[in-house]
């Protein structure tokens, strides 16, 4: 729990956010520094912060967590609750209505960063309870996911987000060209998760294996994927934290990946705005509505088959390296303006001030 600021005019935040544990590099940075500076400016009049899922998790005392939340929702009175993905937090529409119930009746907004399917990665219990009784709710990815949550109910404030990256951990040192490129010319970041033996918990992953061998025999050494999972031949260097991402991506030329959830339209993951934020190119599969999202990116590559990634790897490396820090540099500039977490949750937050206004018939100027 943390009360960041107090400002007195926009509405009273209770933000939950995702956080697995009570540990520093779990926080959510992005989100935190978002809602921050919105309590800041004023956009926000009162901010509350609550780690609910870290607080589940250090004992997973159903009774005590729910009464723990709905403390703070009583002593608070929030108007607006902004959940981000509650993971397996026990959920219920009961529960949902004892925090309705606790005086204010706060908007709950759900902000959901995970993409869904029928087969690999089935919605919760948990989740479907709380897009169910959200009043707005937004998701990273359309199409399937769009479909499997509007066959539980067609929500009236429904909205797409994209995937963010914070600024602290990835947008912030500057590029030195001398580092650039120094010991690798393709870096990749994944998972490749499987049940049992060779079976896959997540579709596209062989794409992902197989892109990353054809890039391990190109390169060889100058090439790595880093990462739990990966088997022989992908030149694996094992895992590394969150944050050491952009280090490790500013010694290589470009990075690059092979996104998952291929029915997922809109979607793509942290992997592509990190890398751009960190100011190197970057080259992802395309899938639809990428082009409307992302079309006027600069540094991004998007390609249609395993052979076109190889074919614009071997052209990024051909380049002059003061010509990939020019690259690196604009694409850092288009992430840091469209898809860094504080435009990312501003928009978001604005369609819950909007919403809020519209409920409650409160004029737009009194926001």
């Amino acid at each position: 729990m943390q009360a960041a600021f107090t400002n007195g005019k926009g509405p009273k935040v209770l933000y939950l956010p995702n956080e697995g544990d009570f540990r520093e590099e779990s926080r959510q940075v992005g989100g935190r520094a978002a809602f921050a500076e919105m309590a800041q400016d004023g956009t926000i009049g009162e901010l509350l912060i609550y780690s609910f899922l870290a607080d589940w998790r250090s004992d997973r005392n159903q009774a005590r967590c729910h009464e723990a939340l709905l403390t703070h929702v009583r002593s608070f009175q929030p108007d607006i609750i902004f959940w981000q993905h509650p993971s397996e937090y026990p959920l219920s529409s009961e529960f949902i209505r004892a925090i309705r119930a606790c005086g204010s009746s706060p908007l709950i907004a759900y902000h959901e960063g995970d993409p869904y399917d029928r087969f690999y990665k089935k919605i919760t219990p948990t989740t479907k309870t709380l897009y169910v009784e959200s009043d707005i709710f937004w998701t990273t990815g359309l199409g399937m996911p769009r479909r499997l949550f509007s066959e539980l109910r067609v929500h009236p404030h429904f909205y797409y987000s994209p995937s963010s990256f914070d600024r602290e951990r990835f947008g912030s040192e500057p590029i030195d060209i001398l580092k650039l490129g120094s010991k690798y010319d393709a870096v990749m970041f994944g998972t490749i998760a499987t049940k049992w033996r060779s079976l896959f918990k997540q579709p596209d992953s062989m794409q992902r294996v197989r892109l990353a061998r054809k890039f391990a025999h190109l390169f060889g050494d100058r090439f790595a994927a880093f990462g739990r999972g990966w088997p022989r031949k992908t030149n694996s260097r094992g895992p590394i934290s969150y944050g050491s991402q952009a280090e490790v991506i500013q010694l290589s030329r470009m990075s690059v990946i092979w996104d998952l959830y291929p029915h997922s339209t809109f979607y793509f993951s942290d992997r592509l705005p990190i890398a751009l934020g960190s100011g190197v190119p970057f080259i992802t599969n395309g899938r639809k509505g990428l082009d409307v999202v992302l079309g006027r990116a600069p540094g991004l590559y998007l390609v249609d088959t395993i052979e076109d990634a190889l074919d614009v790897a071997v052209y990024l490396r051909g380049l002059p390296i003061e010509e990939i820090a020019d690259i690196g540099l604009a694409a850092r500039a288009w992430a840091l303006e469209n898809l860094e977490a504080r435009a990312v949750f501003r928009r978001a937050f604005e369609t819950c001030r909007r919403q809020r206004a519209k409920s409650q018939q409160i004029p737009e100027n009194n926001l």
